[in-house]
């Protein structure tokens, strides 16, 4: 049975049963990977999947229930599991459904071209970016991994309110490390592309530069300890907003874990810092005109020229602020409950270069890399302590790779001490974005 039909049946049979109102979300995908490892498929995995979300309103409760399964006799299963789950609960439980009549922005996620590949032609663009892989620097040795994914998804809402909604989106993601030696040192560099047009894909650009990336790091050693001016690279800036960004949800601060309660209107951040919550980015990884309950979503301004102009909101943090939803209630996975989650969150960009920014410190260090973030970082209090990579620069010029090092600070006081943003911004893969940005110094612990 296609969503379409089983959600009309579903609808039926739960307002028959007695639910007072009920929600079908309804989840598909396809996903195709490729590994290569010395010119041969060593993996591969061609695989689709579907599924159903269910939740409803019984006798002032709400239920939810689970399938992979669009047949009647699933659409039975649900209405008596969540009617069962619901009588668990207690009324202050109850989730109010979203009602239609609001208008939706346009938004095209699917590039049809991209469905239109064939197998072979993933498969050969894996192996010429391994190739370039291996031969981009002559001290790479060999790979780690090189990896081809192009992804498929389709989500679709239906409740007895009216709502009907639908999105689909594709994407194609390639990821590749090398590993290069020199005597018996060894460093991995990694870089990975993503997007849904496969004619902005350049297989060879993308092997070429995790090659150099691997390659630059040899020679790093430690520096010695103190304050430094830095410039945090794209990545590394886009993965402090990805640990972060909650600090920015109403959610969490009407828990008690943020510090920026009560401070919407209030200079949190340098002029320079513009932080965006834009889920109609066109190509933008993470873009959607709907949320997972179905409120229309709009682009926006978290920070402002330093200024916070809103927290991020699902409905039911909403109804205790007293304010619509921001169109940020999403669900992690089919069975997980709505929180609040970004979309392309990112950090503006400026108009100069890194090499522009760079010059400008004189003196101080590229930090290139940071792990640990999850263990090392303190999501409320905002405190960090980090182990990373970079380069030391001198007169303005890289130099020197530097390793064996940890940064610390305070992510609120971080974005205080931001004096530039570049232009080159990055994302992830996540859809967290920022550009290289220097800052007025860090401490650095070394040697």
């Amino acid at each position: 049975m296609d969503y379409k039909n089983f959600q009309k049946i579903l609808i039926e049979k739960a307002l028959a049963a007695g639910f007072s109102d009920c929600e079908v979300y309804y989840k598909g995908s396809k996903h195709f990977e490729v590994m290569i490892m010395e010119g041969e498929v060593s993996d591969y995995e061609n695989s689709a999947l579907q599924g159903i979300s269910f939740r409803g309103t019984w006798q002032g409760r709400t239920g939810y229930a689970y399938t992979e399964k669009l047949t009647e006799p699933a659409a039975d299963y649900l209405v008596a599991a969540a009617k069962e789950h619901a009588e668990l609960l207690s009324e202050s439980e109850w989730e109010e459904l979203y009602h239609a009549g609001d208008a939706y922005p346009a938004l095209e996620g699917e590039n049809k071209a991209l469905e239109r590949l064939t197998t072979e032609e993933k498969i050969l663009a894996a192996k010429k970016m391994e190739h370039a892989a291996l031969k981009g620097e002559d001290s790479i040795a060999s790979m780690d991994y090189c990896v081809l994914d192009t992804d498929w998804m389709e989500t679709a809402i239906a409740n007895s309110y009216g709502l009907s909604l639908y999105h689909a989106k594709n994407s194609v993601t390639a990821y590749v490390c090398a590993i290069a030696k020199d005597g018996e040192e060894v460093k991995t560099g990694s870089y990975f592309w993503k997007g849904n047009d496969w004619k902005q894909f350049d297989p060879v650009a993308t092997g070429r530069k995790a090659a150099q990336i691997a390659a630059s790091h040899l020679g790093a050693a430690p520096i010695a300890s103190g304050k430094y001016k830095v410039v945090l690279d794209g990545p590394v800036m886009a993965n402090f907003l990805g640990v972060f960004c909650g600090v920015f949800f109403a959610e969490n601060i009407q828990k008690g874990f943020s510090m920026l309660g009560g401070k919407v209107g209030e200079q949190i951040a340098a002029d320079c810092v513009t932080l965006r919550d834009d889920p109609l980015l066109p190509e933008g990884y993470a873009s959607t005109p709907f949320d997972s309950e179905g409120v229309p979503c709009y682009n926006k301004a978290v920070v402002e020229n330093g200024v916070l102009k809103t927290y991020l909101y699902n409905r039911k943090a909403a109804r205790k602020d007293g304010v619509p939803s921001t169109g940020n209630g999403f669900k992690a996975g089919l069975t997980a409950p709505i929180k609040t989650a970004v979309t392309n969150f990112y950090l503006a960009p400026g108009q100069r270069s890194q090499a522009e920014l760079l010059a400008d410190m004189g003196e101080g260090i590229l930090i290139t890399d940071i792990t640990g973030l999850h263990a090392g970082a303190n999501t409320v209090s905002g405190d960090f302590s980090l182990s990373a990579e970079g380069f030391l620069v001198t007169d303005g010029k890289l130099g020197q790779a530097v390793e064996q090092i940890t940064v610390a600070g305070n992510f609120y006081e971080l974005l205080k001490n931001i004096t530039e943003a570049a232009n080159d911004l990055y994302f992830t893969s996540g859809g967290k974005g920022a550009p290289s940005v220097r800052v007025r110094e860090m401490d650095i612990a070394g040697k």
